[in-house]
């Protein structure tokens, strides 16, 4: 598998993905990274959740929603998920720099 680099257009922030491209070392894609994506989305979200009868919470449930009626209750439940696992390996990674001084 290859990698691409991808840079977040809001904040800057580069990443890795797998890619079935082939890839040169200086090719770079674009798009947002996860924190700036839930920034720039919950807004929109929110507005359609009031106008649908449901609470203005995407991206603040945690990992429990009772909202069961509300269209975007999966995106948002898995969108927390991904964004403690990545917490969770940035504490990692810290804890290893902390280690290793």
């Amino acid at each position: 598998m290859n990698r691409l680099r991808v840079k977040c257009v809001k904040c800057g922030k580069e990443w890795e993905k797998d890619s079935e491209v082939s890839w040169g070392p200086e090719d770079i894609s674009s798009s947002l990274c996860d924190p700036c994506f839930r920034e720039v989305i919950s807004p929109i979200i929110h507005r359609k959740q009031v106008n649908e009868g449901n609470l203005a919470c995407f991206g603040k449930a945690g990992t429990h929603c009772d909202q069961v009626e509300c269209k975007y209750l999966q995106w948002c439940l898995r969108m927390e998920e991904s964004e403690n696992a990545t917490d969770l390996r940035k504490q990692g990674q810290h804890d290893k720099t902390a280690c290793q001084s």
